[in-house]
């Protein structure tokens, strides 16, 4: 089954996890990490959940009440095949996004292997199909990019005003000519120096533009 790729906006929203294991504690964690309102039920729960005093933890068998808020998506995290199809059936009645882990059938959405960079976040899926291969390339994604991504995503918001000023035909040979591999070098070898010869290196090429546009 061939699923949407997408990112959400969990900031504020309530979400559920179903679940109280190392794996749930994932999960939780990555929930918080995008601003989501995290409630956990499960009659035993990792100690690391302490460390994240924003997650509200339920220490009790779920209940079908602990969707009368509609939280925004559940995630079913257990080893209880019949815990999992149950939470998903009563989600699905209530028309709650469910996500219940290593079975995309019962699941509304999945979530990728992620690698994120400052603002930049790689987010790798199989479809569910297998989870070892998505973590192995998103393993590979991590050693072959790092803080540098985030370093120009960065810059290139600093001149965002300035380039929305640019021909929009213009503007993509423009940043097409700056986005490379050796840009992502020197920001890797020399963060500071690399940050301001790329903001001149821009500016100079948006002014050589603005005059060719002065002249026709």
């Amino acid at each position: 089954m061939p699923f949407y790729p997408a990112f959400l906006n969990l900031s504020g929203k309530e979400c559920l996890v179903v679940g109280g294991g190392r794996l749930a504690l994932h999960k939780a964690e990555s929930l918080v990490l995008s601003g989501a309102r995290v409630t956990v039920v499960a009659p035993r729960v990792h100690p690391g959940f302490r460390r994240w005093g924003e997650v509200r933890v339920l220490q009790r068998a779920f209940r079908p009440g602990d969707l009368a808020g509609r939280p925004w998506l559940v995630v079913a995290s257990t080893d209880d095949e019949a815990l999992h199809a149950r939470v998903a059936a009563l989600c699905r009645r209530r028309r709650i996004w469910v996500n219940v882990v290593d079975r995309p059938p019962l699941c509304d959405f999945i979530v990728p292997s992620v690698v994120r960079r400052g603002p930049v976040t790689f987010a790798v899926s199989t479809g569910g199909l297998s989870p070892a291969v998505a973590k192995f390339l998103g393993a590979e994604l991590r050693a072959l990019f790092g803080p540098e991504v985030g370093r120009l995503a960065a810059v290139l918001k600093g001149l965002r005003a300035e380039l929305l000023r640019v021909p929009i035909r213009a503007r993509r040979k423009l940043l097409e000519g700056l986005v490379t591999r050796r840009w992502l070098e020197r920001l890797s070898a020399k963060p500071s120096k690399a940050t301001a010869d790329f903001r001149a290196a821009a500016r100079r090429r948006m002014k050589k533009i603005g005059r060719k546009r002065a002249k026709s």
